[in-house]
């Protein structure tokens, strides 16, 4: 179960990107994933045109966002970019009115547990990591359950730290000492564990704005697991306001 902190964040973010990018609606449509036998025709990060007129084969399903929030397009069928089908994901309108900052997340209600933000790296999994501010990145675990020694080791120079994990405790402030900069390279193990998670962190040149500008820079740098994060917060988010 999610906790009302997390209901809470999971708004922050969308109140806040949405704010940002409503204001100034984007004139073309960004291309967040693609599946489907007409995925490659789509890749992540593409840019249609408001008018672009998309063929869909069975199976296909695209999500885009634009100012007006983000969108799931299904196949088959033949489809104008910018006009909204019936199948929605969420919507600018309902959350505009609300203040908060970028950056929070929730779980979807009936999937396994997500970190509570774009900015906690998830221990288990092997990903880059975008950095926008080296202050708010935290380690993530899914299972709070149980203690134990979770080893932090910098590659490629082998040096390493152990942090212990207490039992209640989903997260853990980085290390210090351990640089978050562009291209830097860890490796995150619990005692007997067969793989190890890699991460590889992209430093962003700046904070992104709006929801175009995150999802932008998450494509760049191919920070798929926060994408993903970023997604299903915009669905989260529509589940939630009904």
């Amino acid at each position: 179960m999610f906790s009302v902190r997390n209901s809470a964040l999971t708004r922050s973010l969308v109140a806040a990107a949405l704010a940002a990018s409503a204001g100034a609606a984007c004139a073309d449509i960004l291309v967040l994933r693609a599946d489907g036998p007409s995925a490659r025709s789509f890749p992540p990060g593409r840019r249609l045109a408001d008018n672009a007129r998309l063929v869909l084969k069975a199976s296909d399903e695209l999500i885009v966002l634009d100012g007006r929030g983000t969108r799931m397009i299904r196949g088959p069928g033949n489809f104008i970019a910018g006009v909204t089908p019936p199948a929605r994901i969420a919507s600018a309108e309902p959350v505009l009115q609300r203040r908060a900052r970028i950056g929070a997340v929730r779980g979807v209600p009936s999937g396994p547990p997500r970190p509570g933000s774009i900015w906690e790296v998830d221990v288990a999994k092997s990903s880059n990591v975008c950095v926008a501010d080296p202050s708010k990145i935290r380690l993530w675990r899914s299972d709070p359950s149980t203690s134990g020694l979770l080893t932090v080791t910098r590659l490629p120079d082998g040096a390493s730290r152990q942090l212990r994990w207490d039992s209640g405790v989903a997260n853990l402030a980085w290390p210090d000492g351990f640089a978050i900069a562009d291209h830097a390279q860890y490796r995150l193990g619990w005692a007997g564990q067969a793989a190890p998670a890699n991460i590889t962190f992209r430093a962003l040149a700046q904070p992104p704005s709006g929801m175009d500008g995150t999802a932008t820079a998450l494509l760049a740098n191919n920070c798929t697991a926060q994408l993903d994060l970023f997604i299903d917060a915009v669905r989260s988010e529509d589940n939630a306001s009904g």
